[in-house]
């Protein structure tokens, strides 16, 4: 029997689980602020990509894969970071476009809302030149949206993406991707700096070597006195398969095999360095440590 009591708190509780699912995103619409040493640190939201299964883990087991990304696969959150020095403003990727992801595309307003101009960026660092990394530095004009920075790739990056007949060598489903992005990188063509892994880029900031993912990815190393953050891109972006299961093809790399053997060897580095990490598509606002657990690792948020 329904009674006016029973219904007046089964609508509370459906409200509570709507309010419960809507919290994640707008927790996201803040900003998230910390400092590394002398440097301020703002995370600002994207939006988030949800990926198949059938793509993100094409030799696992279907089931097995369900278990551990969940049937209908993960939400992924995109985290963009701004960092401001004594003399610089420094944006680490730049976000993606709705016209390519639509639940992507927020970075720009909410970089503005957050009190930061376009103008004051001094460099823009990019990890690698996948949509939702790079497109956002192009503006709906198709003019560079931070029009007085330099742009930094790795020199591998930049000769890869920028190859001519590139995207007619590629499969049918990544053709569109990799042209949108040679055509904004020709775009920043004059703003573009390419530099090699190891070496300081900007004053704190240096490149380290995680090819695999694309054939030039590198992650970013922020340093500030004794206190670092590793900037991670998309070498580790799930934080259940990329930890726990490191050996596992993961689809959307480019080199499998040099995706797995990065990911091995950047968690030994973060759980041994104890080196806080930051990853792209890890859960908002995606800072965290590693640990060893059972002859593998873990993520742990914080």
């Amino acid at each position: 029997m329904i009674t006016r009591r029973t219904a007046l708190t089964g609508s509370l509780s459906l409200a509570a689980t709507a309010m419960a699912a809507h919290a994640p995103a707008r927790a996201q619409a803040v900003p998230h602020k910390f400092n590394v040493g002398s440097f301020e640190v703002t995370v600002i939201s994207d939006g988030s990509i949800n990926l198949p299964l059938s793509l993100l883990l094409p030799k696992t087991d279907p089931k097995l894969a369900a278990e551990y990304l969940g049937p209908n696969g993960p939400t992924a959150q995109v985290n963009v970071l701004v960092v401001k020095s004594a003399d610089r403003l420094v944006v680490i990727d730049s976000g993606g476009t709705k016209d390519f992801l639509p639940n992507t595309g927020s970075f720009a307003d909410r970089f503005e809302a957050a009190g930061f101009t376009p103008d004051d960026v001094t460099d823009v660092i990019f990890t690698h030149a996948h949509p939702d990394h790079l497109w956002g530095a192009i503006d709906a004009l198709d003019e560079p949206r931070f029009a007085k920075a330099r742009h930094h790739l790795t020199v591998a990056e930049r000769d890869f993406w920028t190859k001519d007949g590139l995207a007619e060598a590629m499969p049918d489903a990544q053709k569109g991707m990799t042209a949108g992005s040679a055509r904004r990188l020709k775009i920043l063509a004059a703003q573009i700096v390419a530099s090699k892994p190891g070496v300081e880029i900007v004053p704190g900031f240096s490149y380290v070597d995680t090819a695999g993912h694309t054939p030039g990815h590198a992650s970013v190393l922020l340093s500030a006195g004794n206190a670092q953050l590793l900037v991670g891109g998309d070498a580790l972006s799930s934080p259940v398969v990329s930890f726990e299961k490191p050996d596992w093809v993961w689809g959307a790399d480019y080199d499998t095999d040099k995706g797995i053997a990065t990911r091995k060897s950047l968690l030994d580095r973060l759980a041994t360095d104890k080196t806080p990490l930051i990853g792209y598509h890890l859960p908002w606002p995606g800072t965290g440590r590693v640990e060893r657990k059972d002859g593998a690792y873990r993520f742990v948020a914080g």
